[in-house]
């Protein structure tokens, strides 16, 4: 009686009839996923149907046993293997894969997670996303890096180089599914920016953007703005540890720009130093923070004390209230 129950538990697990307990963790390409097995002595067959061709070749592993062979008999498995009872089919599926994007809407940030499932439904009794930058250094590299750092991770904390997100469990229909997962208040700092080589033009274009302290742990993905309820654009917010400083850029601002002067003080046969006079307005009614970073040609000197000296520039920031005028000079002597 126990072996009919025990052969007929194990048919429902192959099945899928039990596929609640399953276990889930879902990257930007694949996900891996758990699932538990009851398994008779000696042999088991895996009626895996059309979801064998998403599986990654070699992915597919029973643990808890040890395996003695694994044949692909069209859309089954049969294992042959040392051992029964309850045990683990392992596999990654490339059906299903994930990302994090992001809204930031009067202050508020939301992560959100997109799930995209090919194929038939899921059900996950726990489900994860893992997010973050991995080398593609190809499909079989490419998942085994991450995998690898799963592994390694201690229970709870995020993978190195990944951020673990938990989702709620349930069931994840085909097609494209999007969670918010957390939620914070934040206090954007609003940047506009010019960054690039040396410029002696009259008027200089500047770029916009947010600052902002990180809630939580801020996985690369998209970010919508939204502020006054207007539309402000998209922007890729970069890796972001929480409590660390995330900076995103929306593009050319049509308001704020630079003016510059250029004047020749003096020059010889083996260099010339100019006076460069930049000037600015804010011209929005709240305080602005601006960035400015310019490269010279080599060799150069520089003569600008307000300012972080760099090898190859300066690097300078400064906070500007609604409008706020500022006029800044330096002066550069260019080698030949």
């Amino acid at each position: 009686m126990r072996k009919v129950q025990a052969g007929l538990l194990a048919l429902l697990w192959s099945l899928g009839a039990l596929a609640w307990a399953q276990e889930v963790v879902v990257y930007p390409g694949f996900a891996e996923v758990k699932e538990p097995v009851l398994l008779p002595p000696s042999a088991w067959v895996y009626l895996a149907g059309e979801k064998l061709s998403r599986m990654a070749p070699g992915s597919l592993r029973l643990l808890g046993v040890e395996e003695k062979e694994r044949i692909n008999q069209g859309t089954a498995v049969l294992f042959r293997y040392q051992g029964e009872g309850p045990a683990t089919l392992r596999y990654l599926y490339t059906g299903l894969s994930g990302e994090v994007f992001y809204t930031l809407e009067e202050g508020r940030l939301t992560l959100w997670a997109r799930l995209r499932l090919e194929g038939g439904p899921l059900e996950a009794r726990k489900l994860t996303l893992l997010a973050g930058e991995a080398p593609l250094l190809g499909v079989a590299e490419a998942k085994g890096i991450p995998m690898r750092a799963f592994a390694e991770a201690p229970s709870g904390e995020s993978p190195f180089g990944l951020f673990r997100y938990p989702l709620p469990p349930g069931r994840l229909e085909p097609g494209t599914t999007e969670i918010p997962i957390l939620k914070a208040q934040v206090s954007p700092t609003r940047l506009l920016r010019y960054q690039g080589p040396f410029r002696t033009d009259r008027l200089l274009a500047l770029e916009r953007g947010y600052r902002f302290t990180a809630p939580f742990p801020l996985a690369p993905g998209s970010l919508e703005v939204v502020e006054e309820g207007f539309f402000l654009g998209q922007a890729l917010l970069p890796a972001t540890p929480e409590g660390e400083v995330a900076e995103v850029w929306l593009g050319r601002d049509l308001e704020g720009r630079l003016e510059r002067s250029v004047n020749l003080l003096q020059q010889s046969e083996k260099e010339a130093t100019y006076r460069v006079e930049t000037r600015f307005k804010n011209p929005y009614p709240y305080p602005i923070a601006l960035l400015l970073s310019e490269t010279f040609p080599q060799p150069f000197r520089l003569d600008f004390p307000e300012a972080t000296h760099l090898p190859q520039g300066y690097r300078l920031e400064v906070p500007l209230k609604p409008g706020e005028a500022l006029t800044l000079v330096y002066r550069l002597t260019l080698l030949r």
